[in-house]
């Protein structure tokens, strides 16, 4: 089956590899969907797997052009976790789909135009790390008072 993904520029064939899990994996979402929503779930679980034919498009894509076919993955993976967090609802959790979906992005990113020392980078990730943390404690905090739930 991976033999589908291969493809002369490594980033691209990993992207393929996983669009292939992705691919393979849709069908069984709705029924796993099934066994813990039963017919409450019906018919939004079906809607779950009109992403297949998308992450289907990846290999396709890729092949005429490498660059593009990532860029597809990534940004259909991050509508598809839109999609499927607006059809189940936030507190399904479904919107930690986006992190794979971020490491996709990572893979889009060029170099950056300067490189710096490993102390530099080692501060820069604590800076970075500290912030992230603060903006995730207060964003959902903020939220919650805004919907009366805090």
């Amino acid at each position: 089956m991976f033999a589908l993904a291969r493809h002369d520029d490594r980033l691209t064939e990993a992207c393929n590899k996983f669009s292939l899990l992705l691919t393979a994996n849709t069908p069984f979402y709705p029924v796993y969907l099934w066994f813990i929503l039963g017919r409450a779930g019906w018919p939004w679980l079906l809607l779950s797997a009109l992403s297949l034919p998308f992450f289907a498009a990846t290999i396709p894509i890729a092949r005429r052009h490498a660059l593009a076919g990532r860029i597809w993955l990534c940004v259909f993976a991050s509508l598809n976790t839109f999609w499927v967090t607006w059809l189940l609802g936030p507190q399904s959790g479904t919107a930690l789909f986006f992190l794979p979906c971020l490491y996709l992005a990572l893979g889009l990113t060029p170099h950056a135009p300067v490189l710096y020392n490993a102390a530099a980078y080692a501060s820069l990730l604590k800076l970075n790390a500290v912030s992230v943390a603060a903006l995730s404690v207060v964003l959902p905090y903020l939220l919650g008072a805004a919907r009366g739930e805090g």
